[in-house]
């Protein structure tokens, strides 16, 4: 089967999200949590505005930016007084340079773009070392479709750029070796730095693998040599960004790092290393634990028992080290429940790399591909966990999205910040607000003076948010808020059953 023929498959196989994106967007988009906050970066980079900066369509009615219905850990005020959002820009400045003039509901489709692309750069690395071209449309298919990785496709975030440029470092690395050209050498250099911009711990990963290949490499001194211009090409970007970063987030490794400095300055994110550790790896009451939801990481541990040459060896070691202690230097958890994995996609794709090559290096290779079989149908259950999850959250937020187009508010005020997660796609038609006592109500009533305004106000009693990740302070003073609404100028129409909350109508009398 010729790379033609595989490309094909990859193709049909790329169906499948697309298929459940489109059904979960219906007629319009479906974000909520994370994905939203990444999309209003592109709406308002795509309106002109600076890609990281807060989106605040409520300004325009004269409110204050410190009422915007976002924060920790989406948006931040700097010593400024600039409001940031946290996410890296560079994710939205890939997207603005693909989708000149794309209608922006397909903006969304975006990681399922780069999900194909990252089958073929894996299909690539796979023919480095295997000639057996049905081996290596196994090996890419298992790999992209029975590990979490495949759920970055169905999920709108850097995931899978992150993915891509991390392929594209291991590839050009190995071109590179093979071939000392120019071109595989500023690949190389901008696919690192591209890569630690996105997602720092992805870049851990990579220097792990790149250092443990360098060990068994023969000629260390002329590898050296080819790859000083490109190490010192890395590092000049490296420095741009900082500096970039510095001047806009006051911090060099941008807002996450600045975010991370603050979490541990305060004091305030306490961490229990062994439950955390545990619960990563095989789960607790909110997690599914990466190795209990995707037992097929079993098989790092088999493949270490198996003959192999040193090459493999630098992806199973590498692979395996960063599973392990990434939940040891990371100082944020990534998620609930399936969702809690996306961390470790980098050392699961070195793993798995590592597994699948060692499979195809044995004299009886069926037998361990048919090692496999068991394994995926375990794998398959939390892929369809995690797209059930999805289908029900998407029932959920059109609901709600629904309510509010029926309602048609002139704007939309939130008590606390307990329903930020699903602002979602309203936020770009109704302009939105948070409040945190009655006093700041009173104050929206002065800011729209003698307005007619449609409000709708918005409260859930009680909210069952995970709050473990939250720091202590700011969890009483954003989330647990539970005033009681006592309106002057205005008058409560009707009240509003909306999912799991409520919603007041209030118009002046």
């Amino acid at each position: 089967m010729n790379f033609s023929k595989r490309l094909g498959i990859y193709f049909l196989i790329l169906l499948i999200p697309f298929f459940y994106r489109w059904k979960w967007n219906e007629n319009s988009v479906f974000i909520s949590s994370d994905p939203e906050i990444k999309y209003y970066q592109v709406i308002n980079s795509q309106n002109d505005g600076n890609a990281e900066d807060c989106f605040f369509p409520a300004r325009n009615l004269g409110f204050s930016q410190s009422m915007i219905p976002f924060g920790y850990p989406w948006a931040f005020e700097l010593k400024d007084g600039r409001c940031v959002f946290q996410y890296p820009v560079l994710f939205v400045w890939l997207q603005k340079i693909l989708f000149i003039g794309i209608l922006k509901k397909w903006v969304i489709y975006f990681p399922i773009l780069i999900f194909f692309f990252n089958f073929l750069l894996l299909d690539r690395i796979f023919s480095r070392f295997d000639s057996k071209e049905i081996r290596i449309l196994l090996s890419v298919v298992l790999i992209q479709c029975f590990t979490p990785i495949f759920l970055s496709s169905l999920d709108y975030s850097e995931l899978t750029i992150t993915n891509f440029f991390f392929l594209a470092s291991i590839l050009s690395y190995h071109k590179l070796i093979e071939q000392n050209q120019f071109r595989f050498g500023i690949l190389l250099a901008v696919s690192i730095v591209f890569n630690f911009q996105l997602r720092p711990e992805s870049t851990i990963a990579l220097l792990l693998y790149l250092s443990i290949s360098f060990l068994y490499e023969k000629n260390k001194v002329g590898l050296l040599k080819n790859l000083y211009p490109y190490v010192s090409l890395s590092i000049f970007l490296m420095v741009i960004f900082s500096l970039w970063n510095q001047a806009v987030y006051g911090h060099y490794l941008g807002m996450r790092g600045l975010n991370t400095m603050m979490d541990m300055e305060s004091g305030q994110l306490s961490r229990n290393l062994l439950g955390e550790w545990i619960a990563d790896l095989w789960g607790n009451e909110f997690k599914i634990g990466i190795f209990k939801g995707y037992p097929i990481l079993f098989l790092g541990f088999i493949s270490l028992g198996l003959k192999k040459d040193k090459r493999i060896l630098s992806f199973l070691m590498a692979g395996l080290v960063f599973l392990l202690i990434l939940p040891l230097i990371s100082p944020y958890r990534a998620g609930v429940d399936i969702f809690g994995m996306r961390y470790f996609e980098s050392g699961i794709y070195l793993l798995m790399i590592g597994v699948f090559l060692t499979f195809g290096n044995q004299n009886s290779k069926l037998k361990y591909f048919l090692l496999v079989l068991p394994f995926l149908y375990f794998c398959y259950k939390s892929d369809l966990r995690a797209i059930k999850q999805w289908s029900s959250s998407a029932k959920l937020y059109h609901q709600v999205m629904n309510t509010f187009d029926h309602l048609n508010p002139d704007l939309i005020v939130h008590r606390g910040l307990s329903l930020s997660y699903l602002i979602g796609i309203s936020y770009l038609k109704y302009p939105q607000i948070a409040i945190y006592s009655n006093k700041d109500w009173l104050n929206v009533e002065n800011v729209l003076r003698d307005q007619k305004k449609k409000i709708l106000y918005l409260e859930w009693e009680g909210n069952k948010l995970v709050n473990n990740e939250f720091p202590e302070k700011i969890w009483k003073q954003k989330f647990d808020i539970n005033f009681k609404l006592d309106p002057k100028a205005y008058v409560i129409q009707s009240e509003q059953k909306i999912a799991h909350f409520k919603g007041y109508i209030l118009e002046r009398p």
